[in-house]
């Protein structure tokens, strides 16, 4: 038997009853939503990244989902009745919103200016009155530039905000990089409609900058502290500091919520924000992950699925972040997304990453580089040459100009971190990846661009090989059953994959289910005409615990931003079920199976 014909053998078994159970989601409903009206008051609906819906809020007293993106239509969904969601309310937004949150009866959305290099806003909202069928605004707060997400205190009283502060460039092609920072709007109660004026207060990291060249050291990536550019005698150097590089983009709240916990992507880092000072008190250089010991998927021209081992790194650069507790600790859960930077300056652009093939052509490795293997796969385009490696990172002590290690980009995976020192304490290795080639193997390391449109699903499967892999965007934690459960969101296979935590003092998820709604066949037109699409993208998830829920079962709400849905899935956990289309059930041993399957799949 050849080996594709062992693994479709091998998944054709996994649709069986499991009498092991696992914890799997069943869909209940998608809402379509548009990303605009004509003139007349028609909705326009389609493919690709429009902005329809990026993230969502939900209500538990009134079971309504409110979501936001960046077409500027604030949509609020009535899910009384899971399976027939409906849209009660729209408004539009004054600008292109980046997030959204709510507490007790309010809501607060993150609006960026226009350019987003100057200072972003917050609205915040009473609940939607369906008698009034109204939302009134009752505050207008102006916060750092590009607020790329909001998040309310439990007590609704003290709201953050990360200002991402991206570069952006002037009509002139001047660059303008803006610092970096937190933002802390505090009340002086939970009655938001009678406070006059909350005081706000903002987090930078001018303090870090004596120490700038410490932390790089320590692997925080200062990104193009200085750029040369031009030619001749108008060659020119322009200089970024640390604080313009620092790029704060999601948040946690610690336990106690006295602290924040908050992701710089791009430069791989966790900052620690204290929330009495409004201050970051530290910044946690994340490290690296290294593949000699797991397996990936480096190339998009080796034939199909080839997951093999690598002497290389990768930067974990976390996207999306939860915190939670288990047996007295406290801990980060982060979604390994990964993500390069380029800028333009007078026309010229710039980039952290080169692939590898231009590594080799340009003889960038140092004498010290002891893979003789990794060297001779740079040259080759079935192996290492086309993933892209950054030119921060790895670089010889006794050569700047050349590399001693090599390192990726995204962690292809999660993580979970002690919130104490943000050490890591466990990683999914190549989970997300082997996962999805077990089980939807048609759209691994797959995705969706408007060139694709009309093209058959599967021609973009492996494409995501030579960049980032499935990157991991979006994490939720709940509990189901007794039993706390993960939900971890892949945004190029729009693959969901669940994990249950083990009562033991070992941090140790299991594997339980990966979940795509999806349909390989046809085109992706067809497929989004015909509302098979899935959740393309999922940039969201929110859990429902089942005490909040409409319908007394616990669910998962999934924000898919390039197919323009909400979707609702309950979350089950049956000892005894067959699986549905885009459900597999493994249980432990399956995972076991699963490994075997793959070993001879990849021979």
């Amino acid at each position: 038997m050849s080996s594709a014909m062992f693994l479709s053998a091998y998944l054709a078994l996994l649709v069986v009853p499991s009498v092991l159970g696992a914890v799997s989601l069943r869909r209940l409903s998608s809402m379509y939503l548009p990303h605009g009206f004509t003139g007349d008051g028609a909705p326009l609906y389609s493919m690709g990244d429009h902005g329809a819906v990026e993230q969502m809020t939900y209500d538990p007293r009134n079971h309504y989902i409110y979501t936001v993106g960046e077409a500027t239509i604030l949509n609020i969904i009535d899910i009384q009745d899971p399976s027939t969601p409906r849209v009660v309310f729209r408004q539009y937004l004054p600008g292109g919103a980046t997030d959204i949150d709510s507490c007790g009866n309010y809501i607060a959305v993150a609006i960026h200016a226009e350019p987003h290099t100057r200072p972003g806003t917050v609205l915040i909202y009473e609940m939607y009155d369906p008698v009034q069928n109204d939302l009134r605004l009752i505050h207008t707060i102006q916060v750092g530039p590009l607020p790329d997400m909001l998040k309310f205190t439990k007590d609704c009283r003290k709201l953050v905000t990360c200002n991402e502060g991206e570069p952006a460039n002037t009509e002139s092609g001047d660059i303008v990089d803006p610092e970096g920072s937190a933002t802390i709007v505090e009340f002086r109660s939970g009655d938001l409609a009678n406070e006059i004026e909350p005081t706000v207060r903002t987090a930078t990291f001018h303090k870090f900058e004596q120490h700038a060249y410490r932390y790089q050291a320590k692997g925080l990536r200062w990104l193009f502290p200085e750029v040369t550019h031009g030619a001749g005698n108008n060659t020119q150097v322009t200089r970024f500091s640390l604080s313009q590089s620092l790029e704060p983009e999601y948040l946690a709240f610690s336990h106690d919520e006295t602290k924040a916990y908050v992701v710089l992507q791009e430069n791989n880092a966790i900052a620690v924000l204290d929330m009495a000072t409004a201050s970051f008190e530290e910044i946690y250089p994340l490290g690296s992950k290294y593949w000699g010991t797991a397996s990936l998927d480096t190339s998009d021209e080796d034939g199909g699925i080839n997951l093999r081992e690598w002497p290389i790194y990768s930067l974990f650069q976390p996207d999306g972040m939860k915190t939670f507790s288990h047996r007295g600790r406290h801990y980060i859960l982060t979604a390994n997304e990964g993500d390069d930077k380029e800028i333009q300056i007078g026309g010229e652009e710039f980039t952290d990453s080169v692939k590898g093939r231009d590594i080799m052509k340009d003889s960038l490795l140092g004498s010290g580089f002891s893979s003789g293997r990794v060297r001779r796969a740079l040259g080759h385009e079935t192996e290492l040459s086309c993933i892209r490696f950054s030119v921060f990172d790895g670089r010889d002590r006794w050569d700047q100009t050349k590399f001693s290690a090599l390192h990726a980009f995204g962690g292809r995976g999660f993580s979970v971190w002690d919130a104490e020192d943000v050490s890591l304490v466990w990683d999914s290795g190549d989970d997300a990846e082997r996962m999805i080639a077990s089980f939807h193997p048609d759209i691994f390391n797959s995705y969706y661009n408007d060139a694709a449109l009309d093209k058959d699903i599967r021609k973009n499967f492996d494409k995501r090989s030579c960049k980032k892999g499935p990157e991991t965007e979006a994490v939720a934690i709940g509990s189901v059953g007794g039993q706390t459960v993960l939900f971890v969101a892949n945004e190029r296979s729009s693959t969901i994959m669940l994990y249950t935590l083990p009562d033991t003092d070992i941090i140790s998820p299991v594997f339980q289910s990966i979940y795509w709604p999806g349909a390989p066949a046809g085109t992706w037109r067809q497929a989004y005409d015909s509302r098979t699409v899935g959740d393309v993208d999922p940039e969201d998830l929110r859990f429902v615990a089942a005490e909040d829920s409409p319908n007394g079962s616990p669910l998962l709400l999934v924000a898919g931003t390039v197919s323009g849905t909400v979707s609702v899935y309950e979350v089950y956990d049956d000892t005894e079920v067959t699986a549905s289309a885009g459900v597999v059930l493994p249980g432990i041993l399956t995972t076991y199976v699963t490994a075997i399957a793959l070993a001879l799949y990849t021979v």
